[in-house]
Parts: C-alpha cells; structure tokens; sequence
C-alpha cells in the first residue's frame, strides 16, 4: 500500500514521534501525485465576483489536468480589500501544492498601498497564471469628440469620473487622466455600474470600463452615439513593451494617447509610477499563486497542468471568455511583472505618494 502525506501531516507526524522531520528538497523529490487528495483554493471575495467567476470556470480543467486528478475546493473569504482572505492563506497555507489562492488586481492594490492591515508576502508567492485585463476609457460626444484623435479637446474641459476611490482599481485611470493633463471632479464611493448608469445620464462624463464591462454594456452606449471610447491601457508583451489591447486593435493605448496630445513619448517619475500601476491593475487582474517555499517539482506539475488547460480545446471552447483572448503568463513568464507590479522606482514612490496625498487626501505607506 503507498501512503500519501500532505507536507502539514508530516510536520504533525514529526511533532508527535520525536522523529526530525525530512527536508523539504527530500520530500518533494517524490513524484508528485494529488490522487485522491483535495486542493484548496481560497478567493479572498465574495462567491459570484470577478475572481470567483474566474477560478470556477478553470476549475474543472485544473482537476482534469494536474497529476492524479483531484478535487478542488473553492473556499471564499470575503472581506476588506480581499485583505483577510490574503492574510488567512499567508497563516494557513501549506506549501505542498493543495493550497493555492486567486489574487486580483485588488488584492495587488492592497499589498502594495495598504502595508499596515496587510500580513501577507505576495511578492513572495510562487506565481502560476497570470491573466490580464485591459480596460477603455471614454466620453461623451457632447464636448465634439468623435474620436481619439479629438483627445486634447478634452484640456480645459468640466469632467466628471466615479468610481470606488482613489487608489482601487481606478488608481491606473485616474494618474493616466493626470498624465494627460485633464483634471475632472471625482466622485468616489461608487460601483462600476451604478458609474455606468450615471454616466448615461449624464451626471458624469468621463469613464472607464474593464474590458468585459466595455465589450458588454459600454460598447452598446457606443453603438448609440451616447459614448465615444478615447484609449485603453494596453497591455505590456513578454519583453516589456506596452502595447495595443487585443481586443481594441484600432484604439491606442495611453503612451500613444499622450504621444498623439504632446508629440513626444511618455516619461519621467510620473509614468514609471503609471507603469507600474498598470501592471498591477491590468498584467495581475487576475491570477493564481501558490505560498512562498513550494518544492519546485510542484511548481512545475502546477504550471504544466496551466498550460495544457489553455492549450485544451474543451477549455477555449466552454470557459476561454474568461480570459477574453489576452496572452496568459504561465510561471516563470509572469515573475517580471509580479516583481514590476509590487516594487516602483524611488522616483516613481515619491510622484505616486505627493499625487495621492495632494490631490486625493490620500496616504498610501
């Protein structure tokens, strides 16, 4: 009979014989097997939100696809900025490969802007999938704009944006608006579809949708002439290069925006700081992770399962919307832009903390 020892079962083991437990490198050198075994993967948000939607929707490829074949639990941890979830899995998981965690671009928010509720080490957790998820910007038609190129038509206008606050999610949008030179009014505490519906009424004229938001409902506002859309926030390739959303090839991304308005490239402290903003809110919309201290033979199976799921044609053809045809970054891939995403540039920390505090009344640590 061959016995199967989860890494939290043969620390126990260990505790309560007296005998010293074997090193990590030993015990993963095992064939890595999940047979009969259940994986636990926490979403630190509701059931139904974003993250929920996409973990489920990969979960029964990832059964099918990782070694042995086994069941996966999807445990939901609701709470402030997905930050108790995020602490819970840093306290409890084991790093064997049957924990693992969705983390979003909330969840990068929080780690980077809010250090002193946060206990948990992303920069530290083994990446397995990154899935991006680009995002529109647009207007109404009524100040003559119909289209980017009529972009700096915008310069000196009243603009009105919602949305949730300063340094969520919004945080890209809002510093590529400052970039640019507009300064709307904000008002923050708001939802992106009530932001919508407020937008339709004319109560705000400056938005912003994620791309399945703008793809969805924005896109029909669009159709009707009530919304003419401007830029996106592109998407950053394998080398590092910004460049055009996939699902909006005709529409420049911001650096071409900016470059369209001034005639010279982006640069400087403030767009380090916007690069790296957007590469925690677009590159890490989405993605899953495995604790730091993971054996590396796990590692693999983890990341050779991701890849035969989006290589899988029962997944492209019932679950492949979720990832609404952007380059999914596997393992190793995805180690760049984690490191860009949670680390700014001396320079770009001190634009971003003077920008938030100066006109936001914002303090980020």
């Amino acid at each position: 009979m061959r016995l199967h020892l989860s890494l939290k079962k043969i620390v126990a083991l260990a505790a309560f014989t007296g005998v010293a437990m074997l090193p990590a490198t030993q015990v993963a050198a095992q064939k890595v097997d999940f047979s009969g075994k259940r994986i636990l993967v926490t979403v630190p948000f509701a059931p139904g939100g974003g993250s929920d939607v996409y973990i489920r929707a990969l979960q029964p490829f990832l059964e099918k696809h990782l070694p042995g074949k086994p069941t996966i639990i999807v445990l939901n941890v609701p709470g402030s900025r997905s930050i108790p979830g995020a602490n819970r899995f840093q306290d409890r998981a084991v790093p064997d490969g049957t924990h693992a965690i969705v983390v979003s671009a909330t969840t990068v928010g929080s780690f980077v802007f809010s250090r002193s509720k946060v206990k948990f080490d992303l920069d530290k957790w083994e990446p397995v999938l990154l899935s991006p998820q680009g995002a529109v910007v647009y207007t109404t038609p009524a100040f003559g704009i119909s289209g980017p190129q009529d972009l700096a038509k915008l310069k000196g206008k009243s603009l009105v944006f919602g949305g949730q606050s300063a340094s969520s999610s919004e945080s890209r949008i809002i510093m590529s608006l400052e970039l640019l030179g507009l300064k709307p009014k904000y008002v923050w505490g708001m939802n992106r579809g009530p932001v919508r519906l407020a937008f339709e009424r004319n109560e705000l004229n400056i938005n912003y949708d994620s791309m399945p938001g703008y793809l969805g409902a924005a896109s029909n506002l669009v159709k009707a002439g009530k919304a003419v859309p401007l830029y996106t926030m592109g998407i950053t390739n394998n080398k590092g290069v910004l460049v055009r959303d996939p699902n909006m090839p005709n529409l420049p991304h911001f650096g071409e925006a900016y470059e369209s308005m001034y005639g010279k490239k982006p640069s400087g402290p403030g767009y380090d700081a916007w690069q790296s903003t957007n590469k925690m809110m677009t590159m890490l919309n989405k993605g899953i992770f495995l604790p730091a201290g993971t054996p590396k033979p796990v590692l693999k199976a983890w990341r050779t399962a991701i890849a035969n799921v989006l290589k899988d044609p029962d997944f492209e053809k019932e679950a492949g919307k979720i990832i609404e045809g952007y380059p999914q970054f596997v393992g190793e891939e995805a180690t760049p832009i984690v490191k860009d995403a949670t680390s700014f540039k001396p320079e770009a920390w001190a634009w971003l903390k003077n920008y938030f505090k100066s006109q936001h009344n914002v303090t980020i640590e």
